[in-house]
């Protein structure tokens, strides 16, 4: 698709929010929306993601008539189902009936393919990491999104929550009068226009304790202006977590001192649009680090288009990421620190959790569900391992 295309519905999905009234909230759990770059998909069984031993698992309808970049086909007498991309000629294949994945390399990689309804479904963090995707999890004022993006997204996850909210409202809202029986009596609905309730795994209940897998880690990232920065590491009480900061908030020595001093990880958050930019951040914030505080940095975290794979190798810095994305919906209260503490716990290995910063008054309680169920909450440490963070 078009560069000015793209850009055009984009911005046509803002200007239809801005237009519209706010939707209803949701009931019925277990269920998602999906979306791809600029593009919320419909809602139904066909692109609903789910859970399954604690990996997210995403329709082939993501892959079908998208501007991802990454092409599906399935191979009913081989039992095959492929990703792949027609330029750089990278793939991968999901063998249905042995349950393996591999490349034209002959390379195997931990996960498998599950079909439903006829339906296949990939595991969504390994197609991602194959194919140099990103995917976030957002809660919204209806269901969470899972969106995954490639170069070609325009929108951030926030601007692009607010843009389709009322699209979400309205889907969600046919989606629950199909999925709810009629009352005894009732009319009851045509089968082709009433979708099977979904079958995904359940999900935890508040009344469940979240319990961590074994060893399983917790990174909280926060990003806030130097009086937010103060508030958050005292309602921390002593955990570490990591603080992306730009280079001009770098000049307060005064913060950055603090936060070494407590054991907090620094990283830089890149603003610059270019490697040449960046370049310049960087050199300027490693400065402005080792003056205030003799701590080097090596974290960084960046949102744009650019490939700054290059320079990260070069400098030896490696990149900070988020698994769960709050910042569309902060940290509030104790209603929303359990929802994401639930939400964390679907989740069996490590996870980085985005918490953004200014509206942190649920960090008390998450930080006291993630102590009682067992996870450990880290600082990002750049080990002797490349691209490896551990405490």
């Amino acid at each position: 698709m078009k560069k000015w295309m793209r850009r055009g519905a984009a911005w046509a999905l803002v200007l239809a929010a801005l237009l519209s009234p706010p939707g209803a909230r949701a009931v019925l759990s277990d269920v998602y929306f999906t979306a791809v770059n600029d593009q919320l998909l419909e809602l139904s069984d066909e692109t609903m993601p789910f859970f399954s031993g604690g990996v997210l698992y995403v329709s082939s309808r993501l892959f079908e008539g998208t501007d991802l970049g990454v092409n599906y086909v399935r191979d009913t007498n081989s039992g095959l189902a492929m990703l792949y991309t027609a330029n750089t000629k990278v793939d991968l294949r999901f063998d249905l009936e042995e349950q393996v994945a591999y490349d034209r390399q002959g390379n195997f990689y931990s996960g498998r393919a599950i079909e439903r309804g006829g339906v296949i479904f990939f595991p969504l963090d390994l197609v991602c990491k194959r194919f140099g995707l990103n995917h976030t999890y957002n809660l919204t004022d209806t269901v969470p999104l899972i969106r995954v993006t490639s170069a070609s997204a325009i929108l951030d996850d926030a601007f692009f929550i607010d843009a389709a909210s009322t699209q979400m409202a309205d889907r969600y809202a046919e989606y629950e009068r199909a999925a709810v029986p009629p009352e005894e009596g009732g009319t009851t609905a045509s089968p082709d226009k009433r979708p099977v309730p979904p079958v995904h795994q359940p999900p935890s209940t508040p009344e469940d304790p979240v319990q961590a897998a074994e060893g399983q880690k917790v990174y909280l990232i926060l990003s806030c202006q130097a009086a937010d920065a103060l508030s958050a590491m005292e309602r921390l009480e002593g955990v570490q977590a990591t603080f992306l900061l730009t280079a001009e908030e770098m000049e307060n020595a005064d913060l950055l001192r603090g936060l070494v001093a407590q054991g907090h990880a620094v990283a830089l958050r890149l603003t610059g649009q270019t490697e040449e930019e960046a370049a310049g951040e960087l050199e300027r914030a490693r400065e402005l680090l080792w003056q205030a505080a003799c701590s080097w940095l090596e974290l960084v975290w960046y949102e744009g288009g650019a490939d700054l794979g290059a320079l990260l190798e070069a400098e030896g810095c490696a990149r900070v990421s988020g698994t769960l994305d709050q910042r569309s919906r902060g940290l509030t209260g104790s209603g929303q620190a359990g929802t994401l503490l639930r939400t964390i716990g679907r989740y069996r290995e490590d996870v980085s959790v985005y918490l953004g910063g200014g509206r942190l008054g649920g960090l008390t309680p998450l930080l006291e569900g993630l102590e009682e169920g067992g996870y450990r909450v880290c600082a990002w440490r750049l080990t002797a391992s490349q691209h490896l963070f551990s405490t």
